[in-house]
């Protein structure tokens, strides 16, 4: 009896190349002994709750996102509310797919496809911001942003390039974030360029950590601080050390924690998963160990 199949598809990811593909995807499911079902995706709460209603109700073996970090966030959020603990499994159609890269999940679909059929559950530790789940980033500062704003028709055109076009502006509008943050062994506060409580080894295709430095199971984020330069100088050499992955620098705080607590004077703009996480000044972040399976390669840790 063929194993049963959500397979939730963003229309429009990948530059549109998600409609262009979605049968042979479904083909390729198909013949790997799958019974797909496919669900297109919608922005907001009706798309995980709609997840939600048809795991609790169809017996789903597998929940699989298809398209950019968005919708596999919407996924994850579905199957935690279904309280199912279905795996979960990506194809990635987006534009940066940074939490693809930090699983060594292939961005070519059709590999991707070929390694889901394949590949094996594995416990994946999830966010939560405020109570909101989130799968693999919540950040605020200096362009986090950049992905939510960035429209939908420029990622479409120029892919991950279109994210770098949509940081431009940010370059001459960067400004402290006067952050107080508490977390295990910790108590900092100051003016910061960057916050990030993340699972990756990848935070919009442009700050990169280390593998050794992020363990997907081990009930703990890093939660990168980046303090604000004195000058042009600092900034310089910092973004150099960032893109080479290196966090040995006296501005960058990088700690791994299962919770945290920040507070701000005022509301700032937080990110999760690249879509808009709001305004806040109160923040408390929290990790569940291995809260839900990802299908992925038995190779990656």
């Amino acid at each position: 009896m063929a194993e049963k199949l959500l397979l939730a598809v963003n229309p429009r990811a990948g530059k549109g190349q998600a409609k262009r593909v979605l049968l042979e995807i479904v083909s390729m499911l198909t013949d790997g002994g799958f019974d797909v079902t496919v669900l297109p995706t919608k922005p907001g709460a009706e798309t995980p709750e709609k997840i939600a209603s048809l795991l609790r109700e169809g017996g789903y073996d597998r929940a699989v996102a298809c398209g950019g970090d968005g919708t596999l966030h919407l996924t994850v959020e579905g199957v935690l509310r279904a309280e199912t603990h279905t795996p979960v499994g990506y194809i990635p159609l987006g534009s940066t797919n940074d939490f693809a890269n930090s699983l060594s999940i292939p961005t070519s679909w059709r590999e991707a496809v070929k390694m889901l059929l394949k590949a094996a559950p594995t416990g994946h530790d999830i966010g939560f911001f405020n109570g909101h789940p989130y799968t693999y980033i919540a950040c605020c500062g200096a362009f986090a942003e950049t992905s939510f704003t960035t429209s939908q028709t420029l990622k479409n055109q120029l892919g991950h390039a279109a994210y770098l076009l949509g940081a431009l502006p940010a370059l001459t509008t960067l400004h402290p974030l006067h952050l107080e943050v508490e977390a295990e062994g910790l108590h900092v506060a100051g003016p910061f360029l960057f916050c990030a409580m993340a699972n990756t080894r990848s935070m919009a295709g442009v700050v990169h950590l280390k593998q050794e430095q992020v363990h997907f199971q081990d009930g703990k984020f890093e939660l990168l601080l980046i303090r604000y330069p004195n000058n042009l100088l600092d900034a310089g050499k910092l973004a150099a050390k960032l893109l080479a992955s290196d966090t040995e620098d006296p501005l960058v705080l990088l700690h791994h924690v299962s919770s945290c607590k920040i507070h701000s004077k005022t509301p700032i703009s937080w990110s999760l998963d690249g879509e808009d996480g709001g305004k806040h000044t109160e923040i408390a972040l929290s990790v569940e160990k291995s809260a839900i399976d990802i299908l992925k390669s038995a190779k990656t840790s």
